[in-house]
């Protein structure tokens, strides 16, 4: 893409840690450290090659273009899965303030360089997404949360509700995101969410009627997906002891 008028496509993954700005310069700087180990980990346990990807570092962040062709259905399904594990182990030995925490965002479509970077509407839709508002808010009402993934309706609809993932359709709940020129749906998938709680849901429907009956459906469906959440996670702590970190 050195030509600024040709395009690619690619999955556009943007990757944020969640309350870095309060951190102080000394931990600022390991959090950028272990932030970078922790995606080169999830990236080889879950046999995608990060060397590939089109990166752009900053600090606490990295926005990564991920062509076409580098198996977008792992990095979507196995790679999240992957990334949470290391956080988990991470955080089974931080203490307090050291807990590390992320916010990531996947968008889709055509790319260009530019000047200054790059330019395609998945660029500025998984940087908008993961900076959103219902994103955040998701992260800070699970406290055992270590992840929050939020896809793109495209995202979700082409990869997750297809079935092409390691992730499940029931493991996510639709949200609405109203940042600057954004205005869609988006799917988020919160590891570890408590169970109890309703799922994140816009423009509620009102009572009696059809939408809300369905509503409640989703409910029931989310509640069941976030148990099924936790029995996973007790299996996976029984088995990542001997995984290098």
């Amino acid at each position: 893409m050195n030509d600024s008028s040709m395009f690619d496509r690619y999955l556009c993954m943007s990757v944020d840690v969640q309350g870095y700005g309060t951190r102080d310069d000394v931990a600022q700087s390991e959090i950028q450290r272990v932030l970078l180990e922790m995606l080169d980990t999830a990236a080889v346990r879950a046999r995608v090659n990060r060397r590939r990807w089109r990166r752009q570092p900053k600090g606490d962040e990295e926005l990564a273009l991920i062509p076409a062709g580098e198996a977008p259905q792992r990095v979507i399904g196995e790679f999240c899965l992957e990334l949470d594990a290391a956080l988990h182990r991470y955080n089974l030995q931080a203490v307090g303030a050291q807990r590390l925490r992320l916010r990531l965002a996947i968008d889709e479509g055509l790319v260009q360089e530019a000047p200054n970077g790059f330019v395609g509407r998945a660029v500025v839709g998984a940087s908008r997404l993961v900076n959103s508002q219902p994103v955040r808010e998701a992260l800070q009402r699970e406290p055992y949360a270590d992840l929050v993934v939020a896809l793109s309706h495209g995202v979700f609809r082409d990869w997750v509700d297809s079935g092409r993932v390691a992730l499940k359709r029931n493991q996510f709940h639709r949200v609405r995101i109203r940042e600057k020129e954004v205005d869609e749906d988006a799917w988020l998938w919160v590891p570890d969410a408590q169970a109890d709680r309703a799922p994140i849901v816009a423009d509620a429907p009102p009572a009696g009627s059809n939408a809300a009956a369905a509503a409640g459906s989703t409910v029931t469906m989310f509640a069941e997906a976030t148990e099924s959440a936790r029995v996973f996670q007790a299996g996976r702590d029984m088995h990542i002891t001997d995984a290098g970190t």
